[in-house]
């Protein structure tokens, strides 16, 4: 028998893991060291990915590294939050912000974002403050006053998004040039898939700063994102944790048992061969030798170890036997407790316990004992505190409620799955109705909580309308996926009782998934929504219906389908004497003749359109209309009206003080000009655009613009202006996420690139243009990009593959444009195919060449035949009255083909 004295309780013998060494990490421990290291003397972002199972010490070798860090670099800053199962969707961002800010649950608004405010204007100063409060503000429920911008870009969810995230990202660009940060984002197979979007975004853009984002999961996270660890390339390194080996066990083992003083080998070699290598059982097996009486405490103090009852120790085989050893030595009451708190997910409030407690127990004639109930609670949890099952939380996500965690997730999940299912069904509900009463914002997480809360409780119907609700708030944010994911469970759960909500959810799904491009589903959820429309004799609901069909056949590029679908909104909007439906969808058929280059039909529609919004008032809705007109006139040369109606657009919204239209309308200006070929003009206007832009801190509107400056200096044949300004154009918009727009800078920099006659560099650039729009589905953008790969492989020289890849991109840039029915960029693709081919060696004696050549160019010049019929006004440019501007579809003529129109048809667009 073996003696020790000096330790008083079982809990203290627990507790010397904290204080023992790390044992046997210490190469992935060196290979941490080794990764800040290089990020500080780089001053480049680095990454690394910890994996292992639960219990092998990813935790303990992170806190390990921390404290280290926080001991030996003192200029840099360690920051640290965690995911939790079913937490909110960017709760991990949340808390690592909120440790970065200082930001306490339940504090004072105001002064909140006072210290909010004060904390980024340190880091950035106050020339860019504002643009960055609303959008980081955004992560940490904050919010600011709205600006024209701020309430322009959230009507454009996935504009919002995008900025959100490159904020985000360049605020901790910022405060690292400072001091060096660590980044901490543990439990990663919990997060949401947005969330690990996000961390994903800052791992492969984040530069020139130095920081070490240090990622903590389980395996099952690649189950899900299989190429996580690919994100950032070589900057990104991945350690895997397996089980300890027999000597650095042993070690363990004897450091928890140091204050036995020599322990016997016998004991410890049971500890190492049950223990398995994880860490977490090491500590396990300790405490089922004590429960064992292996280990037991004299009277007189100190503890004794008894090896003949070495063989009836239950030892645990695995993680799961040592859970289950944990929780056997709850007493009752403490396991109902807990299992009561397990429904709540990682974390759990004193108050819903209590509410829990009642369930079914009689309400007293007098509500007496206010505070005793719950005070019993807190104390048998400070009990389960003190054995290490939970811990209380310094602040609490509910005002006003005492918080706690479940120091061990892994008992948590056990507690819940052995729990009885009937019980388990009335504490859900009973969750949730504790929780509507106390959430008194309900951001998407809360709303997605109390669906969760509903669905497992049993109250389907109140599930499916909190499961809309989240579903609408993920829309917002540009949470595609997610929204989908939120409508269909909402539907799902929904049923056939509650039609409004119901057809009003298929709606929101059909856009959605539109913009996410499924468009077979999107159109199924449209049809449904058709379905309960005409079934009710809902004209206008079947109207909005045949209209969502009409713009996802026509965004397609099947116009035909697009105009029978379109006109039947209107017939519909029209016998439900709905006239702001009636002006959406003569709009949105003129959209479809402007597409087709039949600019006369566009225009007429487009009037009609114009006239019911002006006898409505609807200022928005004209502005809209003049601005569509506008675009009309100029792709058809009519550059006097197109000014007009640009002007006239430009002075509604400058009535509304919509300085982003101001942007959005100089722009147009400038294309105008550009068009007409007096580029140092457009230059001008492009110029005063981009200054707007800046002020108002609209970073897609500024890429667009400098994507038209690059446009106009590559015209007047100055190539290095137009490189070095379409690289600026390019570091923006890799930021926002707009793929369309991302490649028609990419396309710019290949005709930049090709009047340098840099053809390899041109080529790389236009095959990333290609391969962006492929993506996308832009096929407009596509067919101008095959001719722009065109001409780059003509250039290229004559004979051989280049000649071969020259014709196969005119021909597939025909064929796109003969499929969307787009004659103007048709014939241009047609003209510069024939120019090709007068260039080929031996055109003129070859006959087939010369047919081809003669064929080319006939289509060409009746297409241009055709578009001459069209009335043109005067093409010369009077002088700018007032130049100002408005927001309105942004025309692009010169840097591609018109966009294809929104979804929506007061969408902005680049």
């Amino acid at each position: 028998m073996t003696t020790a004295s000096g330790l008083h309780s079982l809990g203290a013998l627990a507790q010397q893991h904290l204080r023992a060494p790390l044992i046997g990490r210490g190469p992935e421990l060196r290979e941490l060291e080794e990764a800040l290291g290089r990020a500080i003397s780089t001053r480049q972002p680095r990454a690394v990915t910890v994996v292992g199972a639960p219990g092998i010490g990813k935790t303990r070798l992170v806190h390990e590294f921390l404290q280290r860090v926080r001991e030996r670099e003192r200029r840099v800053r360690t920051y640290r939050g965690a995911c939790r199962d079913k937490g909110p969707t960017f709760g991990v961002v949340q808390r690592i912000l909120r440790a970065r800010f200082g930001i306490i649950e339940g504090a004072d608004p105001e002064q909140t974002r006072a210290q909010f405010r004060d904390m980024v204007t340190e880091v950035l100063g106050d020339r860019r403050v504002t643009e960055f409060l609303h959008f980081l503000g955004a992560f940490l429920d904050l919010k600011f006053p709205e600006s024209p911008f701020i309430r322009a870009v959230e009507e454009d969810p996935a504009q919002f998004m995008r900025i959100s995230r490159a904020v985000l990202r360049r605020f901790f660009e910022a405060d690292a040039q400072r001091h060096p940060l660590v980044l901490t984002f543990e439990d990663l197979h919990w997060a949401h898939d947005d969330a690990v979007e996000l961390v994903r975004y800052l791992v492969e853009t984040m530069a020139d700063a130095p920081i070490l984002m240090l990622l903590v999961t389980r395996p099952e996270l690649f189950a899900r994102h299989p190429d996580f660890t690919k994100a950032g390339g070589e900057r990104h390194t991945r350690i895997e944790l397996g089980p300890l080996g027999h000597d650095d066990t042993a070690r363990l083992v004897g450091h928890l048992l140091a204050p036995l003083g020599e322990p016997p080998d016998e004991l410890v070699e049971a500890a190492v061969d049950m223990a398995g290598g994880s860490p977490y059982l090491c500590e396990q097996v300790i405490r089922v030798f004590h429960d064992a009486g292996v280990l037991f405490e004299k009277a007189e103090g100190g503890w004794d170890v008894d090896l003949g009852r070495l063989d009836q120790a239950q030892l645990p085989l695995s993680v799961d036997d040592a859970i289950a050893a944990r929780l056997s030595a709850l007493a009752p009451r403490e396991r109902e407790l807990l299992e009561m708190a397990s429904v709540m997910g990682g974390v759990f409030w004193l108050g819903a316990l209590v509410a829990l407690s009642r369930i079914d127990r009689p309400t007293p004639e007098l509500w007496g004992g206010v505070e005793s109930e719950a005070a019993h609670i807190r104390d048998a949890l400070g009990s389960l505190a003190e054995r290490d099952y939970v811990l209380e939380l310094p602040d609490s996500s509910i005002p006003g409620e005492i918080e706690y965690a479940f120091k061990h997730n892994l008992e948590r999940e056990t507690l819940h799955r052995l729990a009885s299912q009937a019980a388990l069904r009335r504490f859900h509900l009973v969750v949730a109705e504790w929780l509507e009463f106390r959430l008194a914002e309900r951001a998407e997480e809360q709303c997605e909580l109390l669906a969760q809360h509903f669905e497992a409780g049993g109250a389907l119907r109140k599930a499916g309308q909190y499961y809309l609700a989240a579903g609408d708030r993920a829309r917002l944010r540009y949470g595609n996926l997610k929204a989908i994911e939120y409508y269909e469970k909402g539907l799902r759960l929904l049923g056939d009782e509650d039609v409004p909500a119901r057809i009003d959810a298929l709606h929101a799904l059909g856009d959605v998934l539109q913009l996410a491009g499924r468009n077979e589903e999107a159109l199924a959820a449209f049809r449904s929504m058709l379905e309960i429309a005409y079934r009710l004799d809902l004209k206008a609901k079947g109207g909005a219906a045949h209209n969502r069909i009409g713009r996802l056949y026509r965004a397609i590029g099947h116009l035909d389908e697009a105009m029978r679908h379109l006109g039947t909104g209107h017939a519909l909007f029209d016998a439900a004497g709905d006239r702001r439906g009636v002006a959406a969808s003569l709009d949105d058929v003129g959209k479809v003749h402007w597409m087709r280059g039949n600019y006369e039909a566009a225009e007429r529609f487009m009037k009609q359109a114009l006239t019911i919004r002006q006898e409505l008032g609807d200022a928005r809705g004209i502005a809209l209309s003049q601005n569509n007109l506008g675009l009309v006139y100029q792709d058809s040369g009519r550059f006097a009206e197109a000014q007009a109606a640009f002007g006239e657009a430009l002075r509604i919204r400058r009535e509304i003080d919509d300085k982003p239209g101001i942007a959005q309308t100089l722009n147009n200006l400038g294309t105008i000009h550009q068009d007409a070929g007096d580029h140092e003009r457009a230059v001008d206007l492009y110029r005063d655009a981009l200054e707007v832009a800046r002020e108002v801190g609209d970073r897609m509107r500024q890429a667009v613009i400098l994507t038209n400056i690059g446009e106009s200096h590559y015209r007047m044949n100055r190539p290095a202006e137009a490189i070095r300004t379409l690289k600026q154009a390019e570091e923006l918009s890799s930021t926002l996420g707009d793929r369309i727009l991302e490649g028609e800078i990419l396309r710019g920099l290949a005709k930049a690139h090709m009047l340098v006659h840099d053809v390899s560099t041109a080529r790389d650039y236009v095959q990333r243009a290609i391969a962006l729009f492929e993506q996308a589905r832009g096929r407009p953008f596509l067919g101008v990009a095959l001719r722009t790969q065109g001409e780059i492989y003509a250039a290229a020289g004559w004979g051989g593959e280049n000649h071969a890849r020259a014709r196969e991109s005119f021909e597939r840039s025909i064929q796109v444009f003969e499929e969307l029915g787009n004659e103007i960029e048709l014939a241009q693709s047609l003209e510069k195919y024939a120019e090709f081919l007068e260039q080929t060696p031996g055109a003129g004696t070859d006959p087939v060449v010369a047919h081809e050549i003669m064929t080319h160019r006939a289509r060409a010049d009746e297409i241009r035949r055709r578009m001459a019929e069209v009335d043109v006004e005067s093409a010369g440019l009077p002088p700018l009255e007032g130049e100002a501007t408005s927001p309105g579809t942004t025309h692009d003529t010169a840097v591609g083909p018109p966009p294809a129109p929104p979804a929506d048809d007061d969408r902005t667009l680049p």
